[in-house]
């Protein structure tokens, strides 16, 4: 018996592999063998040949296991589950499942969270921790639940000197810079402690210089492991533990509220009280303040009935982890700090909430440690989030959790006077600064729900609500559509206005006679002109809108940018796509499943007509498209390639200026843009610089006064390239940076890409380009395939090794001969028919005629 994850999964899958073979002769003919083992444990079955086993196999002998053990209890397990469960819900085969993984709990008497982080690895999540425990834990003496343990007197901090702190803070930013906000927050927490920060993304040149004078440390460490990520590393290797122990008190805190107020009275009141660990709030889910238990508890009461185990984290208050304080009792404890080593990245958030915010309150206090919060009572769920914050700031609440605002996840009506309701709580709180970051960082669609709530004159509360999918096809089949009301979806993916869309766009920017709708996502879209809108797409506004749009303007088809199933025979819906395939996609990919195909007909189907850049991407793209058909497709040229042909002082404003800003960055140096296609698999199947190729890429830009930019594709989250090269000195032109790619297009002095449509996109500048084919053999026989034989049709070498890539890197720059020059031009010509800025007007040409009629 052993608690070595590796041993044991090793036994366990030999356990699987006997009794697969012996269910297969027959139902329950393995049932013998389950029994034996919960009765004696995993037997020895090391000396019988391995067998493989599959992952089915792994799961339904764990739930034969499981459910022979009797132990869970299918109402009792349902009633604990979140939403709205399935009356027949099968409660064992969905803890198997999932259930563990979210850290839900089998029944009362063991803790899923605890045992695994006690016992296992808490990083490794193939092994269930009640099979480990099922075979192996309760004849070893594990516990299912920790005892609860009463420890001395609390904490208290030393009155002369003044204690000592240490403030683990962790922060995050979108683009990248240090915000006032934050500036300011630190700058309070640095009278009453030392401050060390540390920003989980890439900082700009110069961000963390703010903080001089304000910070004993600061770091910029990209990782995906959340704000318990940030406070992981602080305290293991940035700040280290030696160092916090000679502190009197180690402060966690986040950049996930705005300050309101100075700190004094909150420290005081804290510093005054004895406790081992402590917070700002205790929240409870299941605590909703409904009828006449609305009365807050007193955190005294809630910590003698602070439950011992529960079934699901939910039910389990916790402090909020945006402002947790530990004093040396709970510094010094080595199971915590294991805890705060061992945080790993999560597939969703709310595992880092169960995990680590619920799983710091439920460990402490299981150890007994005395804890306090600043706001001295449990409110209706959640305190931060509610109505009752106002109250609270006013009370003496210094802090505002923005998510409040944007998220308002409780549906407070008139948050829209935010700023009006916090200064009458808190006087001299700096809205204008949280306004200016809420505007630039909160999604929009999400900020203009929360403002939507209002109270009616009546005292009842507005809560507008969109269309479902039923209600809209009812909606769109009885709506009138008007042909001269355009609509523009913003891209599904990276929630941008641009390429051929904004410069469709712009091309009727301050055209009378069409109503422009602009129907955004998360991200902020302030352009003007004549006869112009802007409404969220899943907003009662925008549906209203696009109900009544005759003309809809789609980045890769209906049924990927709209959420609402539009009806294609009573709007046009015009696929503007994004660029010119070499890849294959859609209809024409070498290999489609029959249920994928279904899906890209529906699809393609509804789309009126799709842009084409020449004769020869029509056929590409009829193929792709299917069924529409070729006379569907409009060989206009993309509008998008106006912004790399039009003269710069045509160019819209923001563009100019985005212009000037990218040639700043570059400060002279060349620019080689890195546009890698995306791949299934994400980051398991790009190319992996070794450490050699990436000090030869470093010293090759640094030989030509030349600098990487990186562009990963708007699907990819892996994010591999950026990774490996930005620490190089590489600048990250991602679409939230630089939205509109024609812009860094007409900067950038050479191109490297794979199987991007961008090697033909780029054509149009003709400047050189660099294919990185480095699995070429594989790519284009694989599922996917490729439309051209990139030797036939680009005007440079396919690079399937890095050495090719460096020898073209080496070229790329020297001046090409008369037949080279001639080469590309007409291999340009292979997908281009047009070599101007007019592409935008003949799509606005053939969209007219649509309706437009001469008599």
């Amino acid at each position: 018996m052993t608690t070595d994850v590796e041993e044991f999964w090793a036994a366990w899958t030999r356990l699987v592999g006997e009794w697969a073979g012996r269910e297969s002769a027959g139902p329950t003919t393995g049932d013998v063998l389950l029994r034996a083992a919960l009765r004696d444990g995993l037997p020895d079955l090391s000396a019988q040949p391995s067998v493989d086993v599959t992952a089915a196999d792994l799961l339904a002998c764990e739930i034969a296991l499981v459910r022979m053990a009797g132990e869970i209890d299918d109402e009792v397990y349902r009633l604990a589950t979140p939403g709205r469960p399935p009356r027949n819900l099968d409660a064992v085969a969905d803890f198997c499942r999932h259930g563990w993984r979210n850290v839900r709990n089998p029944h009362p008497g063991f803790d899923v969270w605890w045992y695994w982080n006690e016992y296992l690895d808490p990083a490794d999540e193939r092994l269930n921790p009640y099979l480990h425990y099922l075979l192996v834990g309760r004849r070893a003496g594990l516990r299912g639940v920790p005892l609860r343990t009463h420890h001395e007197r609390p904490a208290a901090l030393p009155a002369s000197p003044p204690a000592r702190r240490a403030c683990l803070f962790a922060g995050f930013d979108v683009d990248g810079v240090m915000d006032p906000y934050v500036i300011a927050y630190v700058r309070e927490l640095s009278r009453f402690a030392d401050v060390y920060y540390l920003a989980a993304c890439r900082m700009n040149d110069g961000e963390l210089d703010k903080l001089d004078g304000l910070v004993a440390g600061a770091w910029a460490v990209p990782h995906d492991r959340y704000d318990f990520g940030s406070y992981s590393m602080l305290a293991k290797d940035l700040v280290g533990w030696d160092a916090l122990e000679e502190y009197d008190e180690v402060l966690l805190v986040n950049d996930s509220c705005y300050l309101l107020r100075p700190l004094d009275d909150m420290f005081a009141s804290m510093a005054s009280r004895e406790c081992d660990w402590w917070g700002v709030q205790l929240t409870s889910r299941w605590f909703d303040g409904a009828g006449d238990s609305r009365a807050p508890i007193p955190i005294e009461q809630v910590r003698e009935q602070m439950p011992r185990t529960v079934m699901h984290p939910d039910e389990y208050p916790h402090v909020g982890s945006y402002f947790l304080a530990f004093r040396k009792p709970v510094v010094s404890d080595l199971g915590w700090r294991k805890r705060l080593e061992n945080v790993q990245p999560q597939r969703t958030k709310i595992r880092i909430v169960y995990k680590y915010e619920t799983g710091t309150t439920q460990y402490l206090v299981g150890q007994g440690y005395h804890f306090d919060t600043f706001v001295d009572a449990l409110h209706p769920y959640h305190p931060m989030y509610s109505a009752g914050t106002f109250d609270r700031i006013a009370e003496g609440l210094p802090l505002l959790k923005r998510q409040l605002i944007w998220e308002n996840p409780y549906s407070v009506p008139d948050m829209r006077d935010w700023k009006d309701r916090v200064l009458a709580a808190a006087p001299t709180a700096d809205v204008e600064t949280m306004e200016r970051n809420l505007l630039r960082v909160a999604p929009d669609d999400r900020l203009h729900r929360s403002f939507s709530i209002v109270t009616r004159e009546d005292g009842t509360v507005e809560r507008p609500a969109p269309l479902n999918d039923k209600r809209f096809r009812v909606a769109d089949n009885r709506t009138p559509t008007f042909d001269h009301w355009w609509a523009f979806p913003v891209c599904a993916y990276d929630h941008t206005l641009a390429g051929n869309e904004r410069a469709l766009f712009e091309q009727v920017r301050n055209d009378p006679s069409i109503k422009k709708i602009i129907l955004t996502r998360s991200r902020r879209i302030e352009l003007t002109g004549e006869n112009v809108v802007t409404f969220p797409i899943d907003s009662p506004e925008g549906q209203h809108h696009l109900l009544r749009s005759g003309q809809i303007f789609v980045k890769h088809g209906p049924a990927i940018n709209l959420p609402n199933p539009v009806d294609t025979t009573t709007h046009n819906v015009i696929n503007l796509w994004h660029g010119i395939p070499l890849k294959r996609f859609g209809l024409a990919s070498a290999r489609v499943s029959d249920r994928l195909r279904e899906v890209m007909i529906r699809n393609h189907s509804g789309s009126r007509a799709v842009i084409t850049s020449s004769r020869m991407d029509t056929l590409a793209m009829s193929a792709a498209f299917f069924p529409a058909s070729y006379p569907d497709m409009w060989p206009t040229g993309l509008p998008r390639n106006d912004f790399i042909l039009r003269e710069e002082e045509r160019l819209p404003n923001d563009l100019r200026e985005a212009l000037e800003r990218l040639r700043e960055e570059l400060a002279g140096r060349r620019l080689v843009l890195f546009l890698p296609t995306f791949r299934d698999g994400q980051g398991e199947s790009q190319y992996h610089f070794d450490e050699s190729e990436l000090t030869w890429l470093e010293e090759w830009a640094e030989r030509q006064h030349a600098v990487i930019g990186v562009r990963e594709h708007m699907a990819d989250r892996a994010r591999t390239y950026s990774w490996a090269l930005l620490p190089l000195g590489a600048i990250d032109l991602s679409s939230r940076r630089y939205p509109d790619l024609e812009i860094i297009y007409r900067v950038a002095d050479a191109l490297i890409s794979d199987y991007s449509s961008c090697l033909v996109d780029f054509l149009m500048t003709g400047k050189p380009i660099m294919s990185f084919a480095y699995d070429y053999d594989r790519y284009s026989s694989s599922e996917r395939g490729l439309f051209h034989e990139l030797d036939r049709v680009l005007p440079s070498p396919v690079c399937r090794t890095f050495k090719d890539l460096a020898t073209a890197l080496d070229a790329a720059f020297e001046p090409r001969s008369s037949e080279e020059l001639e080469e590309y031009d007409w291999k340009r010509r292979i997908f281009f028919d047009h070599l101007d800025d007019e592409a935008s007007r003949r799509v606005v040409q053939k969209v007219k005629a649509l309706y437009l009629h001469d008599d």
